[in-house]
């Protein structure tokens, strides 16, 4: 029985040591999408086949079953005994950057220079404690971790852990007051939010998850059960869309990411729904349907929590919002 598209698509997706995530990230399309390929339920776009054809490592008439599958990027085919993130080619070594291991990554890295910057204050007799070392490192590594997504907070967040950690250090300092410094530097922050917010938004892509799935990662979280869901996120990004039948409750927390939540493809939302979210350097969408007029309640420090749309001018659901924002941004939209 001749292979259709779907089976040939899920076989080398395996061989490739991708999940249906990590291939819908590659493509620019959701998960539900590989999924529907996968099961037959549908078929990519045919402009899709060609950059299915080049991560799979592969020519598209092999894709398409028109020839016998023959990698041609031996490179990127993952065998089943060597590491996951290191690979070896014909040309030497690959480092592939996995998702997975990020957070790992992010960890170890700051473990390695507050232990390497304490072992040099013992040698070299600096004056500077462990605390004064760990948090400006904490700050510098992060905030240079979400520049891969460039945000000028989060560069104002990796510019003052580096100064902060210098400054500590006693290696450099700027030549003005002390008490200027920490002003000046939340101006900066305020700067940095206020010039993200005139950004023009990007469209979100919203994971779909089940009732009661987790997300892989440790780091972030998704729950729904009995009218109320429950998601939150850590050092990582995630868009997560809520299709309960009928919301009446809901959470959200961020801590050093960027989280997305929809709630457009719920079947109904309750009036007087209760929304508490909570932002910390960071970023929070909250995503609503113009059947919807939110009530707001959010209290800053210093951070910015915004509405951007207008609800359709009936709209009888109320929706309370309450939470609390410190250096990072709450966006609730009308879509």
């Amino acid at each position: 029985m001749e292979q259709t598209l779907g089976k040939r698509i899920a076989e080398n997706r395996k061989r490739m040591k991708l999940t249906q995530d990590q291939l819908a990230e590659k493509l620019g399309v959701t998960a539900q999408a590989v999924s529907k390929w996968e099961n037959e339920q549908s078929c990519p776009d045919i402009m899709m086949l060609p950059r299915l054809a080049e991560i799979f490592g592969m020519s598209t008439d092999a894709l398409l079953g028109r020839e016998a599958t023959i990698p041609t990027f031996q490179g990127e085919v993952v065998e089943e005994n060597e590491p996951e993130g290191i690979h070896v080619s014909k040309g030497g070594w690959e480092f592939h950057w996995d998702g997975g291991k990020r957070e790992a990554l992010t960890t170890a890295f700051l473990v390695l220079l507050v232990g390497g910057l304490m072992l040099a204050g013992r040698l070299l007799s600096w004056n500077v404690s462990f605390w004064g070392i760990l948090w400006p490192s904490a700050l510098l590594v992060y905030g240079l971790r979400f520049l891969r997504k460039f945000s000028v907070f989060s560069f104002g967040v990796a510019l003052f852990g580096g100064y902060s950690l210098v400054h500590n250090l006693g290696i450099w300092s700027l030549n003005i007051a002390n008490e200027l410094i920490f002003p000046i530097v939340i101006l900066l922050f305020g700067l940095g939010l206020f010039i993200d917010a005139l950004k023009k938004p990007r469209k979100p892509e919203v994971t779909f998850h089940r009732k009661g799935n987790q997300n892989r990662e440790s780091n972030a979280s998704f729950t729904e059960d009995n009218e109320h869901f429950d998601c939150s996120v850590n050092f990582s990004g995630q868009a997560y869309s809520v299709t309960l039948p009928r919301v009446s409750s809901g959470s959200a927390n961020v801590s050093f990411g960027e989280l997305v939540v929809d709630l457009t493809k719920c079947a109904e939302i309750a009036n007087g729904c209760n929304l508490a979210l909570a932002c910390s350097f960071g970023d929070l969408e909250l995503l609503l349907p113009k059947s919807c007029r939110v009530v707001m309640g959010i209290s800053n420090s210093f951070g910015a929590a915004d509405i951007s749309g207008q609800p359709d001018p009936d709209a009888a659901i109320m929706v309370n919002v309450d939470g609390s924002v410190s250096f990072g941004n709450i966006d609730i939209r009308y879509v």
